[in-house]
């Protein structure tokens, strides 16, 4: 996810343990909202987990749930490098497109 991008450069990150997260919404953006901010509550609480690959395992579109686990390590500020600091998702701006083929989301970050 190109918000880790963000916080480390993501070639630093070992892929050594794993986190699952699961996300529910009333609709796609909120479906969205709540799972960039899940996988931020996740780096931003013990143990500061962050993926450096993440793969959905289940998404029910039409009950808007969705679980994935990602893959990657403990932060460590002595070997990755400190980007940008990521505060909140935000609503502001949220684009989803789903066109055949073709899937693009838009999201804007409160840095």
């Amino acid at each position: 996810m190109a918000m880790f991008g963000y916080m480390t450069e993501i070639d630093s990150i070992e892929m050594t343990g794993e986190e699952e997260i699961e996300a529910e919404g009333d609709d796609m953006e909120s479906l969205l909202f709540h799972f960039l901010d899940e996988w931020l509550f996740v780096f931003s609480a013990d143990p500061f987990f962050i993926p450096r690959k993440v793969i959905i395992t289940e998404f029910d579109k039409e009950n808007f749930k969705i679980k994935c686990k990602g893959y990657g390590e403990m932060f460590d500020i002595s070997k990755h490098p400190q980007g940008t600091e990521v505060k909140a998702i935000t609503y502001s701006n949220m684009q989803i497109y789903d066109n055949e083929n073709q899937h693009e989301l838009f999201v804007i970050i409160d840095i």
